[in-house]
């Protein structure tokens, strides 16, 4: 495997144009170098995922940016084109000034490796990994999810139907079960004294284990929601069950009491305490679930990024185009689209939806 180097790099925030807020100015703007393809935030930070502009490549960067101190960190150089028919990187998260992402490598066997790195330690070191072939057969890590001081992922193992014939007994398909399915998953934090699975290096510690898929979806004060094959968990970081939703998620957003899933046709958020069904948006085909902060909600469509404050039935959109990604954290808005990042701070969010 490759070792990225990282460096600091100086940022240059130009005034913000086409991706700005409705009524706001003059906000802090990011030209990314590149395709956005993944956005987090946590605090007054976002982190993102650049790809490389061939076309052809799955090479992609990786970039943690501070708005309100102009400062840009590279925590990840994009690959050169063509070195690894498995080169790319999928995924992000961020918790206070760590940050942890999905590389893979590889030809014959697909290497899935969790990497992580700091503001303080910019270069990036591997954590979990995973190795899997063509079939789907083998073991995954999984994107990681982050908040505050929290960062998790899931690795999974998954069957081969003939295992036993193949020399692999471990991944042999149970009755039920076909190849290239979930057989056994685990939620991983990046603490502890235990080496990452999959690995002989690293700082672990296990959360939770199924017997089946157990997919990490959301992080918040130290709640992690996590999608089963028919229900959605609510757990600590001990991985002890608060509660469970009999729902089938897409992605998830959690903020305080309040939990938002994207299901096949809508959007519902439920209460994170009782399990009540509080709202159901009717969502079409390409609607994306970007987050839910402070009681409010943030999809996005296409290049269209929309906003709502919920019980208050007031919504707002921005229209930056190409394909938009948003984050809301109790700083501000990030909205990254078109080879550019920009910040919209709270109060401009609060006073969009009449606040």
């Amino acid at each position: 495997m490759r070792v990225f180097l990282a460096a600091v790099l100086g940022g240059m925030l130009v005034a913000a144009a086409g991706a700005a807020a409705p009524g706001t100015k003059n906000l802090p703007t990011l030209a990314t170098g590149g395709p956005v393809t993944a956005l987090v935030a946590d605090g007054d930070r976002a982190a993102f995922v650049v790809r490389v502009t061939d076309p052809n490549s799955a090479c992609a960067g990786v970039k943690l940016w501070e708005p309100r101190r102009g400062r840009v960190v590279r925590l990840q150089r994009p690959c050169p084109a063509g070195e690894s028919d498995g080169e790319g990187t999928f995924g992000i998260a961020l918790a206070g000034t760590r940050a942890a992402w999905l590389w893979t490598a590889g030809g014959n066997i697909l290497e899935t490796n969790v990497m992580t790195a700091t503001l303080a330690r910019p270069k990036p070191v591997f954590v979990g990994t995973g190795g899997a072939d063509h079939s789907g057969v083998g073991t995954f890590s999984r994107s990681p999810v982050g908040d505050g001081t929290l960062l998790v992922y899931t690795y999974e193992r998954r069957c081969d139907s003939y295992g036993d014939a193949n020399g692999s007994p471990e991944l042999q398909c149970p009755t039920g079960k076909k190849t290239g399915d979930v057989i056994a998953a685990s939620i991983w934090q990046l603490a502890g004294r235990a080496h990452c699975p999959g690995a002989s290096f690293g700082h672990c510690s296990r959360v939770a284990k199924a017997d089946g898929q157990l997919t990490v979806l959301a992080v918040d004060a130290g709640r992690i929601a996590v999608g089963t094959e028919a229900a959605v968990r609510l757990i600590t970081a001990s991985g002890r069950l608060l509660h469970e939703f009999p729902v089938k998620a897409r992605s998830a957003a959690l903020s305080g009491n309040r939990l938002a899933v994207r299901t096949a046709a809508a959007v519902a958020v439920y209460d994170a305490e009782t399990g009540d069904l509080l709202n159901s948006l009717p969502a079409e085909k390409g609607l994306r679930l970007q987050d839910f902060d402070s009681g409010i909600l943030v999809t996005a469509s296409g290049g269209t990024v929309t906003f709502r404050r919920l019980g208050a039935g007031r919504k707002t959109t921005i229209r930056p185009g190409g394909t938009a990604f948003a984050q809301l954290e109790r700083s501000g808005l990030f909205i990254a689209a078109r080879g550019r990042l920009t910040f919209t701070p709270m109060p401009d969010i609060l006073r969009l939806l009449g606040a």
